[in-house]
């Protein structure tokens, strides 16, 4: 676990300067269909919407009906990637570019003497042929490319040979990046009825060819052992929590998030307090990009079109254990998140 966290760390400087790519994901996304698009962006889907929905709680609020408590935080949230997800395969319909379906013909025994090679290449252009897509998704590495299996068939009375493509223009975007790192301030105030409301913020900030990051979220967790009358041998809060994110103009996330927490505070000014909590989770992402295929009419290409579909995150159970070092005014926590998408937190806060 304690590995996990600084790995966390190490890579939180990322979201702010992905290493310098051939091009940005909207033209790698361009190339795709939006099935192979829902392939290829699927493993980081999930980790949008686990890290919005981690590292909300480090401790429960204490039992008292009117109290002043502040905290300012700055949180690291990173969402592990497993070694499975960096690779897909999928099958759909594909167009030929002319350089494709001259090399389907060439390959098939058609060559340009053949008087109706013209009119053959040319319905082979304008034909959706059923493929297999094999290659890396957003997470795979920068050293493989996307390949396209034409299997073969009859088609307008000639054999058409199996035919392999490779598709320089798709490649793992995030070159096999352990976990995906998010920041944001944290402000948290209350506490009222043993309640405190937490807001989260990360401004507009230019990701390297992704665009602007940013996201908001809002929620509280109540301590209900105020409603006691003698007080519980540890703090026991249920909290609501959701937010909203926003990744250039390709992903737009929404999460939310709903659990039971419990902590005990050992110490005073210097304190150690152990939390773990129990939680529900949602998240969906619209995916959005334009699409060009190799389709043309009359010898000119089709405009792009634009395509767009929701995937739901994988996480909808989790268990979260953690510590939060109290020094004075300075707080230090970090927690893990058991999931089906497991992330870790780390956060520095400044209150009392």
């Amino acid at each position: 676990m304690h590995k996990r966290i600084f790995t966390v760390l190490v890579i939180l400087g990322l979201i702010c300067s992905t290493a310098v790519k051939a091009q940005s994901l909207q033209e790698t996304l361009s190339s795709l269909s939006s099935i192979v698009g829902k392939a290829y962006v699927k493993p980081v889907i999930s980790a949008f919407g686990s890290n919005l929905n981690s590292g909300w709680v480090s401790q429960v609020p204490s039992a008292t009906k009117l109290g002043f408590h502040l905290d300012v935080k700055i949180i690291a949230m990173g969402s592990f990637f497993p070694s499975d997800v960096k690779s897909f395969v999928e099958s759909g319909q594909f167009y030929f570019s002319d350089q494709q379906a001259a090399t389907i013909l060439q390959n098939s025994g058609v060559s340009q003497s053949n008087p109706n090679y013209s009119q053959l290449k040319s319905q082979i252009q304008n034909t959706p042929f059923n493929v297999n897509f094999s290659g890396p998704t957003i997470v795979g590495s920068k050293n493989q490319y996307l390949s396209i299996n034409f299997p073969g068939q009859t088609f307008q009375g000639y054999q058409l040979t199996s035919t392999t493509f490779t598709a320089n223009a798709v490649k793992g975007f995030l070159d096999e990046l352990p976990a995906f790192p998010t920041a944001a301030a944290q402000l948290t105030v209350g506490t009222v009825f043993g309640t405190n409301v937490s807001i989260r913020y990360f401004p507009d900030t230019e990701v390297k060819d992704m665009g602007k990051f940013s996201f908001f979220g809002a929620g509280f967790i109540h301590n209900i052992g105020v409603w006691f009358p003698n007080p519980l041998p540890l703090d026991l809060g249920v909290g609501f929590f959701t937010q909203k994110m926003k990744v250039g103009d390709i992903f737009e996330s929404t999460a939310a998030q709903y659990g039971i927490y419990a902590s005990k505070t050992f110490g005073f000014i210097v304190s150690f307090t152990p939390y773990v909590g129990l939680t529900m989770e949602t998240s969906k992402t619209t995916v959005s990009y334009n699409y060009q295929s190799n389709q043309t009419v009359s010898g000119v290409p089709v405009p792009p079109v634009k395509i767009s579909f929701d995937i739901d995150g994988e996480n909808s159970s989790s268990a979260v254990v953690g510590f939060n070092l109290h020094l004075a005014v300075v707080n230090i926590n970090a927690d893990y998140k058991f999931a089906k998408t497991s992330t870790a937190s780390a956060g520095v806060s400044f209150g009392f």
